[in-house]
């Protein structure tokens, strides 16, 4: 062992335990041996042919190749060739370790330990440690990147060891490590906007060389821990704009697009490409608000539902790019559960859950109810955002159902900003939203009776939630779901119409399986292949 190392190991082993945030001085040492700096290849020069074996991606609006702090969804893509996180999720939306190795829960949910693979290289050789991990922790805490969110629960943090982290949580939530899927960078990483950034990272993928103005190349990497990749090159072409960029990937120019970059409810590329598919985490519901004289009963919120046609709304509203569903879980988690089949309107069960509630119809054609001496009749306005075109058609289409019934709705479409002022107001009736749920399929935000959008609040749901954060145990988190699931059907605090489907399109010339996830789109890259 060279007196480098040896002198590092002394200093690290005399204080593996203290606080990673406060050890700046750790940085300090470790930053005197640890270069950024990726060992280059001679790459091809101008103009120089690429080689059949590779794909391209293009980018548009670049801004940084920095994994954390690029702004440019499509930089965002074209770095999870080169950058990994510690965890992804996989098609049932469980995680799955990538830089990790295994992790364990404390019995209270509110400490994780990971354990660290121990044979990861970066792109420059140097070997992969919990301090590049806890550095990029340090980054995000400290809001200079655009991960904040996912780390909102976090209390504390500290490397343990070279492949150990431990994780200290406010308070226990589902399935945490599955929100560790940012890009992981390594120690002393520079983490100002710079354009000239070049990227370091371990994944499947090494910078190589700009071949010329626009044009960049990754090249597969020898010490891939996973296994080198089929595939030897993937360019990397800079876009204008969005049209040029999709007009690359019509002329075959460019082998990906993501509808994240694209919508493609609106957009059909012309072409030979194949369409691949998941269902994302982007849940779009009809909320009441449980603390108005109206809607205050669930027997009430309930009949609303049952008038709602949601297979209408996906066929007709986002052209079947979403999935319909009852209970507020990915369709594609381990844990959804819907029985249903059809999501169509029911009417002889709204008109039971009415009665339930006092609700009859009157000689007037609405739907009424003497409630304290008081004669009430069910109108209702639909609160929506302006903004968006598809809310609007989704908030005139139930406006429409409940007038068919005997129940008067209007829609009251406002700007965003003051359509959400009234929300947080509590200043409606009836809402139409859409929420992007965690990775770790935490509802809370929807459900806590700590705050909501809906002034709902069910002690039992709180319970289920902490319990789930208390578990790792596959069947247990199963009956817990079901029970939390079923509460909220019970309840109705709102109505979960439909989760938007994602998609990647890729070209012919990738023959192999692309499989995208919640967090990565490119998550199996090391195992594409092309048509030569």
């Amino acid at each position: 062992m060279n007196t480098a190392k040896r002198l590092i190991s002394a200093v690290l082993a005399a204080i593996l335990v203290l606080p990673v945030t406060g050890c700046e001085f750790i940085d300090k040492i470790k930053a005197e041996f640890t270069s950024v700096q990726p060992a280059v290849t001679g790459g091809a020069g101008e103009g120089e042919q690429e080689v059949s074996n590779s794909i391209s991606v293009g980018i548009f609006d670049f801004d940084t190749f920095n994994p954390l702090i690029t702004k440019s969804q499509t930089v965002k893509e074209c770095m999870e060739f080169v950058y990994e996180p510690l965890f992804d999720v996989d098609e049932k939306i469980q995680p799955v370790p990538v830089l990790a190795e295994s992790y364990s829960v404390s019995p209270d949910g509110r400490i994780i330990n990971i354990n660290l693979k121990n044979n990861v290289l970066w792109h420059d050789g140097s070997s992969f440690t919990a301090y590049d991990a806890a550095y990029t922790i340090k980054q995000i805490r400290s809001g200079a990147t655009t991960y904040s969110d996912a780390l909102k629960n976090m209390a504390d943090y500290q490397a343990t060891g070279d492949y150990s982290l431990q994780i200290v949580l406010n308070y226990a939530v589902p399935n945490f490590v599955s929100l560790l899927t940012f890009p992981i960078v390594k120690l002393q990483t520079d983490m100002r906007p710079n354009v000239n950034y070049v990227p370091v990272g371990t994944g499947a993928f090494r910078y190589e060389t700009q071949l010329s103005t626009g044009r960049l190349s990754f090249i597969a990497f020898d010490g891939y821990h996973a296994g080198k990749a089929k595939i030897n090159n993937v360019y990397v072409y800079t876009a204008p704009d969005l049209k040029k960029y999709e007009s690359m990937f019509e002329a075959n120019e460019i082998d990906l697009m993501t509808g994240k970059t694209v919508d493609l409810s609106e957009y059909t590329p012309r072409g030979s490409a194949t369409n691949n598919e998941y269902i994302t985490n982007k849940l779009t519901f009809a909320g009441y608000n449980t603390a108005n004289k109206l809607l205050k009963n669930s027997e009430t919120r309930r009949g609303l539902t049952e008038l709602i046609d949601k297979e209408s709304i996906v066929n007709s509203t986002i052209y079947s790019r979403g999935i319909a569903c009852d209970v507020p879980l990915n369709p594609s988690s381990l844990y959804y559960y819907d029985t249903n089949t059809r999501f169509k309107a029911d009417t002889m069960l709204a008109i039971n859950h009415l009665g339930n509630d006092n609700w009859g119809l009157g000689h007037s054609g609405k739907y009424e109810r003497i409630e304290n001496g008081e004669k009430q009749v069910l109108e209702l306005s639909i609160l929506t955002d302006s903004d968006s075109v598809e809310k609007v058609s989704i908030a005139n289409k139930i406006a429409a159902s409940f007038n068919e019934f005997g129940i008067p709705a209007t829609v009251t479409a406002l700007p965003y900003a003051e359509y959400m002022q009234k929300i947080s107001a509590g200043d409606y009736e009836m809402m139409i939203g859409e929420t992007e749920i965690g990775a770790n399929l935490d509802l809370s935000m929807l459900t806590s009776s700590a705050g909501n959008f809906f002034s709902y609040s069910n002690q039992n749901v709180d319970m289920l939630a902490a319990q789930m954060g208390m578990t790792q145990n596959e069947e247990e988190l199963k009956s817990l779901y079901r029970q939390y699931g079923d509460i909220l059907l019970e309840d109705m605090p709102f109505t979960a119409l439909f989760f938007r489907k994602g998609d990647i399109m890729s070209s012919s010339k990738i023959k192999s399986e692309v499989v995208p996830s919640l967090a990565r789109g490119y998550r199996n890259v090391e195992m594409w292949s092309v048509t030569e």
